[in-house]
């Protein structure tokens, strides 16, 4: 068995032993980084027994309830079972060692060590790139492909939903699985019921450029609430992103469409200003989706 370094700054490093066990009772060896964020790191990993390979997440900042935001992401991931939401795997938790430079004249010297805290990790089904980089690339997404992906998209959203308020939805939270393209994230999620509002009051809610009106103005310190049209808004803002390579800022015109033209008046309305105005369920916008390419 060997190290894997999770973490490491000019004052510490985190490591853990690379062989972890889930709640499933398999053995999983962790390989490289996959990517990394302000609260947690993604690794590669592969079932020791079978081989299969998977996405483990590991949650490094554990402050501010966030260990409790952890465990709320990893129990909505258990209760689904869809195509366009990432699959749930396995959990578990597992023993950190901080390892800590010690400076003498400005200058680090020695190094002490100590065990640190149990780090929670969730296993997920692992992607090939989220949509952010998917839709940069040189060959355009044919509208048979993004309209297909819409369409279930909208309708995983109503699942969840039906839970939660995910509330970080942008096109790096969008996964692509194989053939599918999912929804993951789900961190800053608002459950509807079990439980309060994790976020700190005077948190930012929501994807930095993605937000919708209302999320930008409870940022502000109005006292606008953050609901199912707020997910409409930015879902409908990755779908244009996705089919026209731009974000959809200010007010947005046919021309600047690059999709069926009978798609437009959906994403229009999804993408008002005012609230009142947009759909106003994740459940009305994906069946307005499903009668224009389902026809």
């Amino acid at each position: 068995m060997s190290q894997v370094e999770l973490f490491r700054n000019q004052s510490s490093a985190y490591t853990i032993d690379d062989h972890i066990t889930g709640d499933d009772g398999q053995t999983y060896i962790v390989g490289d980084r996959i990517a990394a964020g302000g609260n947690a790191v993604v690794h590669e990993c592969n079932e020791k027994l079978s081989g299969d390979n998977y996405a483990v997440k590991f949650q490094l900042e554990l402050r501010h309830r966030r260990r409790e935001r952890f465990q709320r992401e990893v129990e909505l991931l258990r209760g689904f079972d869809d195509p366009h939401i990432i699959r749930f795997v396995a959990a578990g938790t597992v023993a950190g060692l901080r390892t800590e430079r010690v400076r003498r004249g400005g200058r680090p010297v020695a190094q002490r060590r100590g065990v640190g805290e149990e780090l929670p990790f969730v296993i997920l089904m692992k992607a090939s790139e989220d949509l952010g980089k998917h839709a940069k690339t040189p060959q355009k997404i044919p509208p048979a492909t993004y309209l297909a992906q819409f369409l279930g998209l909208s309708k995983a959203l109503v699942k969840v939903n039906e839970k939660a308020l995910h509330r970080d939805i942008k096109p790096e939270n969008i996964l692509v699985v194989g053939s599918a393209w999912a929804i993951s994230d789900f961190g800053l999620c608002d459950l509807h019921e079990g439980g309060p509002d994790l976020s700190r009051v005077d948190e930012r809610i929501g994807p930095a450029l993605w937000m919708s009106p209302e999320a930008f103005n409870k940022n502000l310190g109005c006292s606008d609430a953050i609901g199912q049209t707020s997910e409409v808004f930015q879902l409908a803002s990755v779908f244009w992103y996705a089919t026209c390579g731009r974000h959809p800022t200010g007010i947005v015109r046919n021309t600047d469409w690059r999709g069926p033209p009978e798609l437009f008046p959906i994403m229009e309305r999804a993408l008002l200003h005012d609230n009142l105005n947009r759909f106003q369920t994740s459940a009305e916008f994906s069946e307005a989706l499903e009668a224009v390419i389902i026809r």
